[in-house]
């Protein structure tokens, strides 16, 4: 059930023993069936990219709370976690940020309550626990020097857990908006105290609660368009297909 899922995401959020949380996931999804799909689904439609918030809505600590453990549960490589979350709120700091984007961007960083700039580390290595084991302390610079940068690593890292923000907010009530129209990385590093050598920024999300809601819904190409099957040149074959808009 509803409540039974709610009580799993609790477990989670109040830092229950990992076997603990485990157990009342799966019970929760167990008894759920199709309802946890259903509602998984639901939010993800429910999403869109909001462009105005309501001035006068706070997004409750509780709920910022919930949204960054849940956001915390995303996978990274070999676990190491290499991004870092500064969450925007007092208005000196709304206002240094807005500065540091582009002028159509500026609106939502002043009426959102809320603005989180997602930082991707671009030293992994200096993140990882001294117990960490050896492979694993030789493996991440050659999976680093895979991309065509660090910064590409660790963009690819951060914007997983950027996806599971958004999602995360989405299942709370909370709309978003992500946002890359920056003046440059250098003027949003220095807006919120980032560490140049270190820190790289792919996006910033604003948050809160819609002022209206939306009008029309985005359109979004064809499944055989981006999903292939066995090679790039095969597109999935799908019984029928009804464009997402």
């Amino acid at each position: 059930s509803r409540r039974s899922i709610e009580a799993a995401v609790l477990a989670v959020v109040d830092g229950s023993p990992r076997q603990q949380q485990n157990q009342a996931m799966s019970s929760a999804l167990a008894v759920s069936g199709g309802e946890a799909s259903a509602s998984f689904e639901a939010i993800v439609e429910a999403r869109y990219s909001c462009k105005a918030f309501a001035e006068d809505r706070e997004v409750p600590d509780a709920t910022l709370a919930a949204i960054f453990a849940l956001t915390q549960r995303c996978p990274t490589s070999f676990n190491t976690q290499p991004w870092k979350a500064v969450v925007v709120r007092s208005p000196d700091a709304k206002a240094k940020l807005a500065e540091a984007l582009f002028e159509g961007n500026r609106p939502k960083i002043r009426s959102a309550p809320v603005s989180v700039v997602f930082a991707a580390d671009l030293r992994p290595e200096l993140g990882l626990s001294p117990d960490a084991p050896d492979f694993v302390k030789e493996a991440v610079p050659k999976f680093v020097a895979q991309c065509t940068t660090p910064e590409a690593w660790a963009f690819k890292q951060t914007g997983i857990a950027a996806g599971f923000f958004v999602l995360a907010c989405q299942a709370h009530g909370v709309a978003t908006c992500a946002m890359e129209g920056f003046l440059s990385i250098d003027a949003v590093r220095d807006a919120v105290g980032l560490d140049a050598d270190r820190y790289s920024v792919p996006m910033v999300v604003s948050l809160g609660y819609e002022a209206a809601p939306p009008t029309e819904r985005s359109v979004r190409m064809p499944v055989a368009a981006q999903f292939c099957l066995d090679d790039a040149s095969t597109p999935y074959p799908l019984p029928h297909e009804e464009n997402s808009l």
